[in-house]
Formats: C-alpha cells, structure tokens, sequence
C-alpha cells in the first residue's frame, strides 16, 4: 500500500508541476481518503487551492500538514502565506511568532511579516511596496472559471491570458507570438493582428452584438494608450462589467519610465499605467475602483463603471493628457499613490464578485457578425 501511495504523489507532482492541476488536485484527494494525514498530500494540495485564489479551502490541508510536522519550514511558510491571502493579518502575527519558535529561518518570516505592512507603512521604511499576492494568471484563471458575455484582451502577444478564457473572445495585437491553442473550449475567438485604435476605428463597427462584459487590458504600458482604450471598450461593455488594466503597481523608479528604451531586455517595466489609478479617482470613480496585489506587478480593477463618468474621460481625456504625460513617479508621487486606499487582496476581492453573482453563465448568440 504504501508503495502504491508513493507511486501516486509522484504522478500527482508531476501532473501539478506541468500545470495540470486538475489532475493534480483529484490524485491528492485520492491519496488523502486512504491517509487522511499524509503531509505532503495535505501540503501539496493546500498550496495548488492557494495557486487558484481558493486559499480558504486550503487553509484546512496546510494546517493538516502542520500538525506533527512543525519543523518543516516549507509547511509553516506555505501556511502563512495562505493566511496572508485572507487578509488575516492577526493570525499572521501570532503563526509567525510559533514559527520563529518552531527554528523558521529569521529571513524567511521577516520576508513574510513585509507582506502585511501597506503600502504606505512600508513607504515610511524607504521601501517600495511590491505586489506578491499570488500570480496575476492565477487570478485570471479563478476569474475564468465562469463565462461572461464576452471577453476582450488587448495585448495578447504569446496568448498565455486568451488561453484561460471560455468565453466568446476577442483578442488584439499589432504582433501576435501565440505559444499554443487560444480558443480551447470558447464559442469563438476572433484575432485582430492590428493596434487597437486601428481595430476600433475598423474592425469594430463591423461586428455586433458583442458586449464587452470582461476586459484585459495589457497593450502599450503608457496611460494614455490604455485609457483610450478603456473608453473605446466601455462603449460596448455590459450593464455589469470589470475592466482589468496589467501592471499598475511598480517597484522601482526605473520601472515606471515613460520611455523603454531606458529598460534593458528582459528588465521589468511598467510604463506609466499607475497614472491611471488617480485619473480615475479624479474622475469621481475611486467606489469602483480596486489596485490588486497580484504578482509581478499588480492589476488594476474597474467594476461597473458609470457611463456617465466614461463620457466625461473622453471629454476631457485631451485635458487629462496634458495634466499626467509629463508627471514622474518620484517619491511624492509615489506617497500619494500608496494613500489612495484602493488597495486589496486578489482573493477578496474575487470573493465580491461571487457574492454580487458577476459573471454567471450567459445565453450567447453566435450572430456576432453584422450583415
């Protein structure tokens, strides 16, 4: 029996490192209903519901894995962060002081105690407040598992975000590098190998009856290009509808550059995106906005946006260029951006969405295509 287990946690790592969690996930539970207190099964399986924003469901498997167990770094950290997720800061504080007493290495809970400051008290250290609340296709993936009416995606590139969707999707890209299949199991997906003012101007009008219900938003990392796009998207969106904006949450100077040229290959950067958190708040905006802790480098949510309020951006968005293009992210600015107060957990902030029922199943029409 034992042989057999054992057989079994080896096909269930490998199916999880290959990212077939799935599989993954059915090989743990199997292994558990034979040892209830297998620790590794336990701890494997808490950190995979941790990967998919399920950390509440996790949290029982990882204390599991504790039990007896206590000094397995790996299971005290695994823990933690999982509590860290639920925004459970007093939990945090007590488990890091049991750590410490259980021989955790001091780095490693000073690592996890910074990751319960705000961004504003970290600020006050001289330290730079870095989004690491689970990966940002981890939260996509969550968000996938339900179907919207229809789902937009500006700047695909290698298609790793278009992947996740079932939904009827529309994806552009002025250079498309797709790395696999990007329609799976979705109604339809349509490609536009154009910049997307090219595709509202010309593409667009030749559909309907299409409504943009999810929006990902990950094209040039300069505001007023991202913007514009929203506005463009907000014109077709849903009665209910969440725009997602990619890499609003720098952690450096360097990073947030207008100019990339400054930035070396495969050197991080943001652009100015994080402009776009105060435009919004300018814009009367700040109760539906949320900026998303999800690694690298955060997300910037819009739910529901008021059409009113969208009509005013495009109104003044000449204006608003004229007041953001030449502003630098310094340590003003930067103080002023972690005073905002829209900061959130990824995971609770999916929690909303479910509770507020976004994103139910929708009857679709596949007449999308204007006569």
């Amino acid at each position: 029996m034992l042989n057999e287990i054992d057989k079994a946690m080896q096909k269930a790592v490998a199916e999880h490192e290959n990212g077939n969690l799935q599989n993954a996930e059915k090989i743990y539970r199997k292994i558990l209903e034979i040892v209830p207190d297998h620790p590794d099964a336990n701890h494997n399986l808490g950190i995979l519901l941790v990967d998919v924003h399920q950390s509440k469901s996790a949290i029982h498997f990882l204390k599991s894995a504790l039990n007896g167990n206590e000094k397995v770094e790996q299971f005290w950290t695994s823990y933690i962060n999982a509590q860290i997720h639920l925004d459970e800061l007093d939990g945090v504080r007590e488990n890091i002081e049991l750590a410490r007493a259980a021989g955790v290495a001091e780095e490693k809970l000073i690592s996890l105690m910074e990751r319960i400051y705000s961004p504003s008290e970290l600020h006050s250290q001289g330290k730079f407040f870095k989004a690491s609340d689970g990966h940002y296709l981890g939260f996509m993936r969550a968000l996938h598992e339900k179907i919207y009416e229809g789902y937009f995606e500006i700047g695909t590139r290698r298609g790793a975000s278009l992947a996740l969707s079932q939904s009827p999707s529309i994806a552009i890209d002025p250079y498309f590098q797709l790395m696999g299949n990007p329609i799976g199991n979705k109604d339809f997906c349509l490609m536009f190998q154009e910049t997307s003012d090219s595709f509202f101007e010309k593409s667009m009008p030749k559909l309907s009856n299409i409504k943009c219900q999810l929006a990902f938003i990950d094209g040039m990392h300069l505001y007023e290009y991202a913007l514009n796009d929203f506005i463009n998207l907000a014109k077709v969106s849903s009665e209910k509808s969440l725009f997602l904006f990619h890499d609003p949450i720098p952690w450096s100077f360097r990073m947030a550059t207008r100019d990339n040229k400054e930035i070396a290959r495969n050197e991080p950067w943001t652009g100015d995106i994080w402009k776009l958190v105060h435009i919004f708040i300018d814009a009367g905006m700040k109760d539906s906005i949320r900026l998303l802790t999800s690694a690298p480098t955060g997300l910037l949510a819009v739910l529901n946006p008021c059409k009113e309020m969208i009509l005013k951006l495009e109104e003044n968005y000449k204006e608003i260029c004229d007041q953001w293009t030449n502003v630098e992210l310094d340590d003003t600015q930067l103080f002023k951006f972690y005073d905002t107060g829209v900061f959130s957990k990824p995971e609770i902030f999916l929690r909303y969405l479910e509770n507020i029922s976004f994103g139910t199943k929708a009857s679709i029409t596949r007449e999308w295509v204007s006569h």
